[in-house]
């Protein structure tokens, strides 16, 4: 049974011989009224206080898991950055070995092209100097032989 202050306030006694002094009853229930208002409003109050407080608890809460969440997505996120970082170094220096290894072949090759363009130079060289020393010797002989012809024979006539 739920007692209000209003209930207390027009609550009335019978009134007997030798009862209760009324006026004392009646500012006694008054007492009693006021501090049940009193109390009511202050459970009525801690009810509102805590429905808030529980609504801002809620709240909280809610932003709490989604802070964890966001926390939670950013270090995957930075974690996945991370990878694919690592990849692309690895893929770069990957990349970097094959095209220093096409530089290095092309190198050998073009080294390999020079040093054979070297000797068939060489070769040539030694070629057109045996042939020079050939013509050179031919002329000699020629020169000797015309040297030593114009002395045995000499022609009248000539000279």
């Amino acid at each position: 049974m739920n007692i209000t202050p209003l209930d207390i306030q027009q609550k009335r006694f019978h009134v007997g011989f030798r009862g209760y002094d009324r006026g004392e009853v009646e500012t006694f229930l008054d007492l009693v009224r006021e501090e049940m208002e009193s109390l009511l409003r202050e459970v009525t109050e801690l009810r509102e206080f805590r429905q808030t407080y529980d609504e801002r608890m809620r709240e909280l809460h809610e932003k709490e898991e989604t802070v964890k969440n966001t926390m939670i997505m950013t270090q995957k996120l930075a974690e996945d950055l991370k990878e694919n970082a690592r990849k692309e170094a690895a893929l770069l220096v990957k990349d970097a070995e094959v095209r220093s290894l096409q530089i290095t072949g092309s190198a050998q090759q073009e080294k390999a092209k020079m040093e054979s363009d070297i000797q068939e130079l060489r070769r040539r060289k030694h070629h057109f100097l045996q042939d020079i020393k050939k013509v050179i010797q031919m002329h000699l002989e020629m020169v000797n032989f015309e040297e030593g012809g114009s002395d045995v024979k000499e022609e009248p006539g000539q000279g």
